[in-house]
């Protein structure tokens, strides 16, 4: 059993041995369990990541508990931010295979893209949209890959999806202006306001699209 704790945040002693039991029963070489399950007295899932070439075979596979949520992760996606922050802060079965984070300005619109719609939605239910809106904007705002109890701590900080939006609209546009040269930017989203200024009846479509005007605005004042 290996323990990957970067920060030095408090494990519970009686969770790692209930970890291991778990992840014994497990017929994959590369498995861990991370989140609230590992730090809280009460937590509601235990995050069970499995790294696996057989999915049928582990989709059948029954813990015998309610609690754990099995999360298939296939190898290649061992480069992708949210493997390196799942993994980041864990309890392994064994020392988990490793690749060079990648990760592109691309990816993150497609994110934002498909979160906006579902906090407008769900108003103040914060899914896993949330976590991986908060995960990206964090990672190109500092460079620094979160784990999952760093993220669940910063995610806390909102008091509600308007400040979460608030923090949208102020982080997005001001990363992307830095972080892509201005010909992409003026290539991307000019096309990009244009498919949404058809649809700005709907609030998500109508947020994206002042998304968008404000990267371009940034560059055309940059």
């Amino acid at each position: 059993m290996i323990i990957y704790n970067p920060h030095n945040a408090q494990i519970l002693q009686e969770r790692i041995k209930q970890a291991e039991a778990l992840l014994n029963h497990i017929p994959a070489k590369y498995c861990f369990i991370t989140g609230s399950f590992l730090y809280k007295e009460k937590y509601e899932d235990i995050d069970v990541f499995v790294v696996t070439r057989s999915k049928k075979k582990m989709q059948k596979l029954d813990l015998k508990n309610s609690k754990v949520k099995i999360t298939l992760i296939d190898f290649n996606d061992l480069y992708s931010l949210f493997y390196h922050s799942a993994s980041k802060s864990c309890i392994a079965k064994n020392i988990l295979p490793t690749k060079t984070l990648k990760v592109t300005i691309s990816d993150y619109w497609h994110v934002v893209n498909e979160a906006i719609p579902i906090i407008l939605n769900q108003k103040d239910k914060f899914h896993k949209d949330v976590r991986f809106l908060v995960l990206y904007t964090e990672y190109f705002k500092t460079g620094n890959v979160l784990d999952t109890l760093q993220l669940t701590q910063k995610i806390n900080e909102f008091k509600n999806y308007e400040e979460l939006l608030e923090y949208a609209k102020r982080e997005i546009p001001l990363i992307i202006t830095i972080k892509r040269k201005k010909s992409y930017i003026k290539r991307f989203f000019y096309s990009q306001a244009g498919f949404y200024k058809d649809m700005l009846d709907y609030k998500a479509q109508k947020f994206l699209y002042e998304l968008t005007h404000l990267i371009t605005k940034g560059i055309n004042h940059g």
